[in-house]
């Protein structure tokens, strides 16, 4: 399989697993992570999804080789190519959207695709051995569906013109500076800590969590006015739910709270 899942404790771990290419994606790679993050959306039982590469990299991006590439898909026509890239686009839109938190455990690689994985999670933790490059330029590509306004949103447009024109390589201290990782942790500990970070949002108030990301999302093309009103909606219904309840009695008992979700 060139994508595992392993489920536990309401963490749903995917590991990209083609370490010998670093974990370069292909085609069928691409349709299994959307029927993957197609059916952990809507699992109740999955609070959280960790994204993670097999060996020594994150993802090295799109298999250029073509050795992994179905018979009809060869030399299709630009429209079909397109086509094609629509709908793996809903990998980013799903990581992005869905009502659970996301993490990228990124060490190693991660370059094109592979980086704009991880720029579709909520949260990216890289290990010290992690290198970056868009490498879109070095390919003669301008890049895959939605990265662009990811890397605008996360780093800003100055700096995502110079990450996809420049073309060049930089390391994990490079990415915090820019905003792009959110935490660089010693490569020995990487795992550890995503999975400890993981459990920990697993645990927690589920729904709130889901309507945290809808208004950040809004917040991005809402107006404050228009933000502030589906803040207050959510607030207010949030406040009924079996989890915001638990957090007052919790706080008047002076006791950790015991969240299920919902």
């Amino acid at each position: 399989m060139t994508v595992l899942l392993e489920q536990a404790d309401g963490v749903a771990k995917l590991t990209l697993n083609r370490p010998g290419t670093l974990n370069a994606l292909t085609v069928p790679m691409l349709d299994q992570l959307v029927e993957t993050l197609q059916a952990l959306a809507t699992d109740g039982k999955v609070r959280c999804v960790l994204l993670t590469g097999a060996g020594r990299g994150f993802c090295a991006g799109y298999d250029l080789s073509g050795t992994d590439v179905p018979e009809h898909m060869r030399d299709p026509l630009p429209e079909e190519s397109a086509a094609h890239m629509m709908i793996h686009s809903q990998i980013p839109s799903l990581l992005r959207r869905m009502p659970k938190p996301t993490i990228a455990a990124i060490r190693g690689p991660a370059a094109g695709s592979g980086l704009l994985l991880a720029a579709a999670c909520d949260l990216r933790l890289a290990s010290t051995t992690a290198r970056f490059k868009l490498a879109f330029a070095s390919a003669g590509r301008c890049g895959d569906p939605g990265g662009s306004f990811l890397l605008t949103q996360l780093v800003g447009s100055g700096k995502a013109r110079e990450l996809y024109l420049l073309d060049e390589k930089f390391d994990a201290d490079a990415a915090l500076a820019m905003g792009l990782v959110n935490r660089v942790i010693a490569d020995e500990s990487l795992d550890a800590e995503a999975e400890a970070m993981a459990c920990k949002l697993a645990q927690g108030p589920t729904a709130a969590f889901a309507a945290m990301k809808r208004n950040l999302n809004n917040a991005e093309t809402s107006s404050f006015e228009e933000t502030m009103a589906l803040e207050a909606t959510a607030n207010a219904q949030l406040s009924k739910s079996h989890d915001g309840q638990e957090a007052a009695r919790a706080f008047m008992e002076k006791r950790p709270p015991q969240f299920r979700g919902y």
